[in-house]
């Protein structure tokens, strides 16, 4: 189900949910002042949860009612279909090769209001040449005419050349690593091609924290009574005057 494959759609009121609306503002801040529009989230390897940080971004960038579209150029492995129970016979792939595809097949809608996927097509032979082709850059320029926010899920960056393409043509990049597992000379590595790139990179999501480990769980007191306060409802307040608590 699409509430359990999406954390900011499925449990709003989540830590998780409340981070990934702080990774959302950060970009507002970075993007204010030149009109940028795209963004691409990648890695350095497989399984460090760029796709997860992708689609919860572009959700939480949909429920601030902006009209936001991910596309997923990881054409090697997507899965965004598979998180959106989306079809996937055509894709970016296709559109790519320059098959003839009708854009309500290429832009399919989803159950959260103001969020459009394109899905990654079927498995092509040669992603990056694809990538290359200026196609590419025509559907970015039509993206950004129609939809407030186009946020592109990317393949790893150190594997394979397709997101250091893209970088070079988005406005903003965000680097996704795994706590404990993505080694610091990697992200040297994928920083260093993005920079050649000539990609504006805006950070690092440190991805797969332990919240037992991190401030929420040291200070856990804290950490629930903030959400739990932050997102109670009326009906929380009427029960506590019921019982005799504190206004």
């Amino acid at each position: 189900m699409l509430k359990d494959a999406i954390v900011s759609f499925g449990k709003p009121k989540s830590i998780a949910a409340e981070a990934y609306r702080t990774l959302r503002t950060n970009l507002e801040f970075s993007m204010s002042n030149d009109g940028a529009k795209s963004i691409l989230i990648t890695s350095s390897h497989v399984s460090e949860g760029k796709s997860s940080v992708a689609s919860n971004l572009a959700t939480v960038f949909a429920m601030q009612n902006k009209r936001t579209i991910l596309v997923d150029a990881d054409m090697r492995r997507g899965v965004q279909h598979k998180r959106f129970d989306l079809t996937n016979m055509n894709g970016l792939s296709n559109y790519l090769a320059n098959i003839n595809i009708d854009q309500d097949k290429l832009i399919k809608t989803t159950e959260i209001p103001n969020l459009y996927v394109i899905t990654s097509g079927p498995v092509p032979p040669n992603p990056s040449e694809l990538i290359s082709l200026n196609r590419m850059k025509d559907l970015m320029s039509a993206l950004k005419d129609e939809f407030d926010i186009v946020i592109f899920d990317g393949a790893p960056a150190l594997p394979v050349t397709d997101s250091i393409i893209i970088s070079s043509f988005v406005d903003r990049v965000v680097i996704v690593a795994s706590s404990g597992e993505t080694h610091k000379d990697e992200l040297k590595s994928v920083k260093l091609a993005l920079d050649n790139a000539g990609a504006r990179v805006v950070g690092v999501v440190l991805n797969k924290v332990d919240i037992e480990d991190n401030f929420y769980g040291k200070y856990s007191k804290y950490g629930k009574g903030y959400y739990g306060g932050y997102y109670s409802s009326d009906d929380d307040s009427k029960k506590k005057k019921k019982r005799g608590g504190k206004k």
